[in-house]
């Protein structure tokens, strides 16, 4: 499905939908996006555009890539650094994520018996699930035989504090 000619079609014919001018320089940014199998950030996905086509520009993918989350193309993450990461929400089948706090790699994983799981807690309190997402942090095998040893979880002060 990645890029498939009547996937890339929909999504230009719901950009203009929403009064976005399509270019040929969004075409290269969302073939660019779909192509790759990895979360990406803004600034990774601006240095692969530019290998194709120097003249576009940081704020031409900042755009359009916040334009597929809009449009349910891309799912836009957050795993506790400072910039966000942007995965397809197209061409890959529901997963969930384990986060590594010293190195940063995303490992995705999928467990039938979460899911299981989640959907009994839901029906156990009258809850219809919609959707989720679970993230998990620690630190990864690679760093562990490095010596990185996992950091504690932030502690949140609330008003009962």
């Amino acid at each position: 499905m990645d890029g498939s000619p009547d996937l890339l079609r929909s999504v230009r014919e719901e950009a203009r939908r929403r009064g976005v001018r399509w270019t040929a320089q969004r075409q290269i940014v969302l073939e660019t996006f779909l192509a790759s199998h990895d979360h990406i950030s803004v600034d990774e996905l601006h240095h692969r555009v530019r290998e194709i086509d120097h003249s576009v520009s940081a704020a031409t993918v900042y755009r359009t890539i916040n334009m597929l989350v809009d449009i349910g193309v891309a799912h836009k993450r957050n795993f506790g650094s400072s910039s966000a990461s942007f995965e397809s929400a197209l061409t890959k089948q529901h997963h969930d994520h384990l986060v590594c706090t010293a190195c940063g790699q995303i490992e995705e994983f999928h467990h039938d018996l979460i899911e299981t799981l989640q959907d009994e807690v839901a029906k156990d309190r009258g809850f219809s699930l919609s959707h989720h997402r679970m993230e998990l942090y620690g630190v990864c095998a690679a760093c562990q035989l490095k010596g990185v040893i996992p950091r504690p979880a932030p502690v949140v002060e609330t008003a009962e504090s």
